[in-house]
């Protein structure tokens, strides 16, 4: 035993592995958060012949270091008894002849990188600090970690893993400067807002599309996952029923179309990873807390982990589209990068975004300021941003001496050759261009 008390910095893992190594008979630990870490201390040649190891940590789905399940498999492997409290805070390990009491979590930045101090107590209080730990783990065997247990809670230890992956990365910049087309913007969108265009068999689309979205989404809630939610074949029961109807042949189909042929939705809605992809987008169906889209940081986490994926056909259109169905209040439906960077540039957005997710995050955070003043909901915006974005591509083409008929028969699909149409009157009505143009 220790004859006196000892006060001890960091880093602590030698220590605290050369006193594993001497035990025999018990190794007891309290310690709200456990990472990998843990099994650089309590590797199995380590712990292999302890005859009584056990574990009090926290079990918390909103941390990872509170719920790191592969680490804790690893230690049920190891043979370690693991009870969960999450009123935890103390952090206490024992040995046969020593017991310390630290400021320390079991992470490698609680043993080895943090400003943290560990006691290792005098013997006449080694059997109080045992009798503590004893008495705790009374409380908490209710609360017994199986395997069972955390193979149960598998997936939202991914979607918690993956939320929690980005959130170091570097902020984006979305800054506005001064457009670099000689066009006024706010009179043109001043235009396109004042446009007399009878929108109410949109709105009724609207309304139907959100009553819909809100039925699926209490079905991922209440219910387990499953794909025909999503996706059936041709003569399927409920082939009219799922999201992959409604996106192509349904009500959003209306309102926002992607252009993707029904074998893309199939080949991502069928494959095995797609049910990660829903737990991500949409956590209320693991019972997870559900984003917090108005904070800047996780917003743009969001938009990183949203295309964090490797399945066929989940590229760039699926995933912007799966975001502005769960989420219409925070993304336009516009499903190609290409077309916001474009609305964005015209009006004079500068950013430092880089990747699918950064881009998608500043380019709709951006028109969301823009486009802030204007009483309609994402679906209506997004028309106005494509009636902006060919509005502008119609006055730049025109500036460079190109007729309008040549402009207009150069679009081969109908809806960009209406948009030019609309974009002529909309840059008549301000003045930018005149008939005689034409």
């Amino acid at each position: 035993m220790n004859a006196k008390e000892q006060i001890v910095s960091n880093p602590i893992s030698d220590l605290i592995i050369s006193h594993i190594k001497e035990t025999e008979h018990m190794l007891f630990i309290a310690v709200p958060f456990i990472s990998s870490f843990a099994k650089k201390i309590l590797k199995q040649e380590y712990v292999a012949n302890i005859a009584d190891k056990r574990l009090i940590t926290k079990f918390d789905d909103t941390n990872i270091n509170t719920f790191n399940i592969p680490t804790l498999q690893y230690l049920l492997a190891s043979g370690f008894k693991i009870c969960f409290n999450n009123k935890i805070h103390l952090k206490h390990y024992t040995t046969d002849s020593s017991s310390f009491i630290t400021s320390s979590n079991l992470t490698k930045g609680g043993f080895e990188n943090n400003i943290e101090l560990t006691v290792k107590i005098d013997s006449k209080n080694v059997t109080r600090s045992i009798k503590i730990f004893e008495e705790l783990w009374g409380k908490s065997q209710h609360n017994i970690i199986t395997e069972q247990l955390l193979k149960n809670n598998i997936e939202k230890y991914e979607v918690l893993r993956k939320k929690q992956k980005f959130e170091k990365d570097n902020e984006i910049e979305v800054n506005e400067s001064s457009s670099n087309c000689s066009l006024n913007m706010n009179h043109l969108i001043d235009e396109i807002f004042k446009t007399k265009e009878d929108r109410s068999s949109k709105i009724e689309l609207i309304y139907a599309a959100n009553k819909k979205r809100t039925r699926i989404k209490n079905k991922l809630i209440s219910q387990k996952f499953e794909t025909s939610l999503f996706y059936s074949p041709e003569g399927h029961l409920k082939r009219r029923e799922n999201l992959f109807y409604e996106f192509v042949y349904g009500t959003e189909s209306k309102l926002a179309g992607t252009g993707l042929r029904e074998a893309q939705f199939k080949e991502t809605f069928e494959h095995q990873s797609f049910k990660t992809v829903i737990s991500f987008i949409f956590p209320e169906t693991l019972g997870l807390p559900a984003w917090n889209l108005e904070d800047k940081k996780t917003y743009q986490n969001f938009c990183n982990g949203l295309f964090d994926f490797e399945i066929p056909q989940y590229s760039e259109a699926l995933p912007i589209r799966l975001a502005s169905y769960f989420y219409p209040e925070k993304f336009l439906p516009i499903f190609k990068l290409e077309h916001l960077q474009k609305v964005c540039g015209a009006l004079g957005l500068s950013t430092n975004a880089k990747s699918k997710g950064e881009r998608l995050f500043a380019y709709n955070n951006f028109l969301e300021k823009v486009m802030k003043d204007i009483p309609f909901d994402n679906y209506i915006k997004s028309n106005m941003a494509y009636h902006l974005l060919f509005s502008i591509e119609l006055f730049n083409r025109l500036e460079k001496g190109e007729e309008f008929k040549v402009i207009k028969n150069s679009y081969k699909q109908q809806w960009k050759k209406e948009y030019i149409r609309k974009g002529r009157k909309a840059l008549e009505n301000i003045n930018a261009i005149k008939r005689r143009d034409l």
